[in-house]
């Protein structure tokens, strides 16, 4: 115990250095940005270019000029000589140096201000003359420049054309200009990627609002790729991205839940709507029998959770899908690579704040209606019946009972203390003297009818010529469904990065991230909080029950089975608290020492701690008149949970890129990385408590166990990447890694991953150029590659370890004998690698309106690491080996269609859409297996992924008759059936209904019913902006899905009374003579197996449709803002999963799911886990 308390001091000791740290930077950020306003002139010295300029215009050299040194050339259209030529020939020298040597002998001069080079001629020497005072009137013009969609565009040049004089629009797109000579003028506002536009002024003006429009440039996007970025033009990877601007104003818990849907073939599914539930990410389906999800990185450095991260601190989110585009990560990227950008401050732009929240409430959805208690009772009559003729459950004093208090609550009461003549056995057979007859709907009481959260983020960001810098802070507190005993998430995050120019050939930069997560839920026996447990248990709540007795107190109830007030446990039974600590620093540095040559490294440690407390208290039931009191959970004890990871990464790589003729373009990219993480988590157990309230170790009596596990692993690899293309028409990309991981013996630890990719831009092509007014761009490409995927059991899988066991059937000299179990054999794995072919196709049309692409994929796992199957004579199991592959298929398409119409009651309306759709399917084609079997799930050749095996349902039994036929068909199954049972098909002709000998040569009468993967995912968007008015919606959906479940909650009158969940859904489709083509089949008091036998019938369609966001805004108008000194002021309200079709009954959820277990051939969603949420919300966002 004192260990642990070191532990806990030691982590408040590391946060409160990492926020004295935090706050160091922020503070040094504000000094600078104070100080550092730096003089152009210095810095346009400072500017090395190389030129190699023959005989071409001076404006054509101003031009050369702003592309090599960012900085802006002004000057008027009379101030150079027509027609005349410079040649100019520099290596490395300053800009400064050529202009001097240039501009004079021309009778030129220039002048620097900020990032503007104003060109003017030399004063002419004349004889002075007196002055005349001459009156000019100038005027200024004030107004703001947007993009199509009405959203600000900063960093825009505004000039008045044939002057010198000009002006760059601020971060919300505004900009102030003064006219000197009080005549007309012609105002150009130009920005790489748009069109320019030109807009005549005459006068004063306050308003003045400039549209741009996208130009084919617009092709040129960069995207984020491993290590670097690239021109969206010239990728030939499979990548898609995705804006930060899908999370924004969106009531979700964490990026994965705003990314859900939004991209083809990013598989996302959450196994509850638990607020603190992770999210299972998968890329293009399944990679290995072993799982895995897809490798996250966060500003290059990897991430565990995405819910660790603020969704507003994400500027982009780019998808690696192939082998070709993933291949520099390696053995981390088998399963795909999400790219996570976040937001960074802009250089010599004013401090910008912004402030955004969100107010959201949920409500349960697909909750289903609870039958009446009487209607429940005399179903529960039938089943016994059903069973036994005149049997029955509830006796006929007790339904009188009943009866009157469904019909006059207010003077007959729930809860009966005379009780004579009522069989209640049911209740607790030793006491006879009180019985339940209310009617009480768990289901209702269980759930507020809504849930509060409220988000809350402040940005600030900003940068100088040689620094910018970004800082956030965001809070949100999102309380449970539950009425009593509520859980509760709670997650603070800071954000802090700071970049800064040193000198003109070094960059340097810091980050740090922090996070603070609090989850408080009601304790459960299974060893903490089980959402699954709490449905469960309410859905199985005997509604005869009562939840409180007449004085106010929990109702105590001891039922035969030992089922209990499932409302008065969470209220009373203890809490599980936990609560995260996830702590990153980053520093990097960029090196250029020379023109087109980059040396970057970083180095990132990350402490990631978990402190974890249950506390179990004794409950005492306080039973009616006549009862016992009778305590539970005992005894009652306190478990404590801590555990430390910590993880370092290097990555030090150089990059050059260089061009000859302007035609040929390469960049080469290598480079080191290395990673270690580390694991330690210890716990122990104190029980009887001497104060019930207080979950202190100390004051617990009783020890009862203690635990502790370590782990630790290290890769290590070199990487690189190769481009070419030759004028952006033809292209090609190597990549290349060979990686070790500590995770295998030393003789299989290292191997070597390539890929490689083309391209070809058809439309760049000279016999394309009659299409060239409609198609903007097509390109195809190629691509083929291996990845590894280092997955073991645990560490050092490859050593045999002898466990210690206490054997508790033997003892010598009184005491419990001290063994070591036999190991299993060493397992001998090496890398399990992952050959990904790719086929690609990208275009645009209609001048970029109409856009999309299409992938189709084959991706083979090769050396699956499986468990070997040894002769049983061998006295111990076999370890693991590389012994399966594994082939998974599949396309994805997208497509994008974004216009304008230009004249809508006045004023151009924006729109677009956006269709997705991808499948895929995986096949076993190797294993070890050799007889065909199918017993147990065991994979084969041949088998498809997600395969389920079962009967074909031939109907009903109808009568007696054909159930004594039955009983001998069907003797497989049970040796007893009746009408209302399910009757099987044979299949394979015998007579018999059965399963053969299980194998694929003899399955019996099953064969391949159905397939739990989901198929044709696909999504929709859509989006419309008008006079500031935005709406957007979001459709996600499956095409095909089949599912096969087990679980109580499907089948309603399952195994018995005590453990069937039973709603008005099952009641009002039981098989009966008077329903014979009812979906369920026959009542039957103890559980039915002989009708839940894997079949067609009961085999679920988990297709669906949902509306997944729908978001109404208003962004105020800039001229209502002015005098408030606020650039934007935006207002919205949001629904979140408002509607959805789907083929499931209303309990069920389609895209909540739990999670595929290594060896079985169904998937299954129970319907008991924590509740599906809609949510409503309002919220505002204002930039100042």
């Amino acid at each position: 115990m004192k260990n642990n308390s070191q532990t806990r001091n030691k982590s408040k000791y590391l946060t409160n250095i990492g926020f004295r740290f935090l706050l160091l930077c922020i503070l040094l950020t504000s000094h600078l940005s104070k100080i550092s306003a730096e003089n152009g002139f210095m810095l346009l010295q400072s500017t090395d270019v190389t030129l190699n300029l023959t005989n071409v215009s001076l404006e054509t050299l101003f031009k050369t000029l702003e592309k090599k040194s960012n900085y802006v050339f002004f000057f008027k259209e009379d101030v150079l000589q027509k027609n005349e030529k410079v040649t100019v020939k520099a290596q490395n020298e300053s800009v400064v140096s050529i202009l001097n040597r240039i501009l004079p002998p021309r009778q030129l001069t220039y002048t620097v201000k900020g990032r503007q080079v104003i060109i003017v001629r030399l004063p002419q020497k004349e004889e002075k003359k007196a002055e005349v005072p001459v009156e000019i009137k100038e005027y200024t013009v004030k107004g703001t420049v947007v993009d199509a969609s009405g959203q600000p565009l900063p960093g825009v040049n505004i000039t008045v054309q044939g002057t010198t004089n000009g002006v760059t629009t601020d971060l919300s797109g505004g900009f102030t200009l003064r006219i000197r000579d009080g005549k007309r003028a012609l105002l150009v506002a130009s920005y790489i990627g748009f069109s320019t536009r030109k807009v005549w002024v005459s006068g004063e003006t306050n308003s003045l609002k400039i549209m741009l429009e996208e130009s084919s440039a617009s092709l040129n996007e960069v995207v984020v790729v491993g290590y670097g970025t690239q021109k969206k033009l010239n990728l030939t990877g499979a990548v898609t991205t995705a804006s930060g601007e899908i999370l924004e104003n969106r009531p979700i818990a964490n990026i994965a839940q705003g990314l859900q849907g939004m991209v083809p073939n990013l598989n996302i599914t959450f196994n509850s709507g638990q607020p603190n539930e992770a999210a299972k990410i998968n890329i293009r389906g399944n990679t290995s029998l072993n799982g895995g999800n897809a490798l996250i990185l966060i500003d290059g450095v990897e991430i565990s959770d995405l819910s660790l991260i603020n969704p507003q601190d994400v500027e982009s989110v780019s998808v690696l899908k192939d082998a070709s585009a993933a291949a520099v990560y390696g053995a981390r990227a088998a399963f795909g690579v999400m790219l996570v950008t976040t937001k960074k401050g802009n250089r010599n732009q004013k401090t910008r704040v912004t402030y955004n929240n969100n107010l959201s409430w949920s409500s349960p959805a697909r909750l289903p209606e609870m039958p009446r208690s009487d209607v429940w009772a005399r179903m529960w009559n039938k089943a016994y019946e059903y069973d036994t003729p005149g049997g029955y459950y509830f006796n006929e004093k007790f339904m009188e009972k009943l009866d009157a208090h469904i019909a006059d609550p207010e003077h007959n009461p729930a809860i009966l203390v005379d009780t004579e003549g009522i069989q209640n056995s049911n209740y607790s057979p030793s006491n006879p003297g009180w019985a339940y007859v209310g009617n009480t709907d768990w289901l209702s009481e269980f759930y507020q009818k809504s849930a509060f959260m409220q988000q809350h983020n402040v940005s600030l960001s900003g940068g100088t010529e040689r620094n910018n810098y970004y800082a956030s802070i965001g809070f949100k507190d999102q309380s449970g469904i539950f009425r009593y005993g509520n859980d509760s998430y709670k997650r603070f995050n800071l954000a802090f990065s700071f970049d800064t120019k040193l000198t003109n050939w070094l960059d340097v930069s810091f980050v740090t991230r922090m996070s603070n997560i609090k989850n408080d839920e009601p304790y459960m026996d299974n060893g903490g909080s089980s959402a699954q447990t709490w449905y469960y248990e309410v859905y199985r709540m005997y509604p005869t029950l009562s939840i409180f007795l007449p004085n106010g107190d929990f109702a105590g109830m001891y039922l035969n089975s030992g089922n209990y007030n499932v409302i008065g446990k969470m209220a009373l039974a203890g809490r599980n608290k936990k609560e995260t600590w996830d702590q990153w620093y980053i520093g990097r540095f960029d090196l250029h020492p020379l023109k087109g040559l980059s040396i970057k490294g970083d180095y990132s440690w990350n402490r990631y701690s978990t402190v974890q407390k249950f506390h179990r208290k004794e409950i005492k039931q306080t039973f009616p008149e006549g009862g016992p009191e009778w305590i539970i959970e005992t005894p009652n004890y306190v478990r404590n949970y801590n555990s430390n990871n910590i993880y370092h990464a290097i990555n030090v790589w150089a990059e050059y890129k260089t061009s000859f003729n302007d035609v040929h373009n390469i960049s080469v990219m290598g480079g080191y990385n290395q990673e270690e993480k580390s694991y330690a988590n210890t716990s122990y157990t104190m029980t009887d408590l001497y104060d019930n309230e207080l979950p202190i170790s100390d004051l617990a009596i009783n020890y009862k166990d203690n635990a502790e596990g370590a782990d630790i692993w290290r890769v290590q690899g070199a990487f690189f990447r190769l481009n070419y293309d030759y004028r952006s028409k033809y292209l090609l990309e190597v990549n290349g890694r060979y990686d070790g991981s500590s995770k295998y013996a030393k003789d299989d630890r290292w191997a070597f991953f390539p890929s490689a990719s083309i391209g070809w831009r058809i439309s760049e092509e000279k016999f394309f150029e009659p299409l060239s007014k409609v198609v903007d761009n097509l390109k195809l490409r190629a691509s083929v590659g291996a990845l590894g995927n280092q997955i073991t059991n645990g560490y050092h899988d490859y050593m045999s370890i002898l466990s210690g066991k206490v054997l508790t059937n033997y003892m010598m000299d009184g005491k419990m004998v001290n063994a070591l179990n036999i190991p299993s054999l060493p397992s001998v794995v090496t890398w399990e690698k992952v050959v990904t072919k790719d086929l690609g196709l990208d275009w645009s049309l209609f001048n970029n309106r109409l856009m999309g692409t299409f992938d189709f994929y084959v991706r083979d796992t090769k050396d699956m690491v499986r468990s070997v199957t040894l002769p049983a004579v061998l006295g111990t199991s076999g370890g693991k080996e590389n012994i399966a592959d594994m082939r998974t298929t599949g396309w994805e398409l997208e497509l994008t269609w974004k216009d304008r119409i230009k004249n809508v009651l006045g004023s151009p309306m924006d729109y677009s859409l956006t269709v997705g759709l991808s499948d895929y399917q995986a096949e076993i084609t190797k294993y070890d297996n050799p007889n065909g079997s199918l017993a147990g799930g065991m994979y084969y050749e041949g088998q498809k992924l997600g395969e389920i095996w079962g009967y074909v349902t031939d109907g009903y039994i109808m009568d007696d008759f054909e159930a004594a036929k039955m009983n001998y068909v069907q003797k497989y199954i049970s040796s007893k059936w009746y009408p209302g049972d399910i009757r099987y098909k044979d299949l394979n002709g015998d007579g018999m209904i059965d399963q053969g000998n299980r194998t694929l040569a003899n399955p019996g009468d099953q064969k391949v019913i159905g397939n739990s993967t989901p198929r044709y995912r696909f999504n929709l968007q859509g989006g419309i902006g008008w006079r500031g008015f935005d709406i957007r919606a979001i459709f996600e959906g499956v095409g095909k899905r089949d599912m096969w479940t087990s679980s109580d909650i499907f089948w309603g009158f399952s195994r018995g009374i005590y453990n069937s969940c039973v709603t008005q859904y099952h009641i009002d489709n039981i098989w009966t003579y008077e329903n014979p083509t009812a979906y369920y089949p026959r009542l039957n008091a103890n559980g039915n197996k002989r009708s839940k036998q894997i079949q067609t019938k009961y085999l679920q369609n988990a297709a669906y449709i949902r509306l997944k966001d729908i978001t109404l805004s208003y962004t105020l108008p800039k001229s209502w803002l002015t005098k408030m000194k606020m650039e934007q002021v935006r207002i919205y309200v949001s629904g979140m999963n408002l509607w959805e079709k789907t083929g499931l009954p209303p309990f069920m959820t389609p895209d909540i799911v739990d999670q595929i277990t290594d060896n079985s051939l169904s998937s299954e969603n129970s319907g008991k886990e924590y509740a599906f949420m809609r949510s409503y919300s309002f919220g505002i966002n204002i930039t100042f």
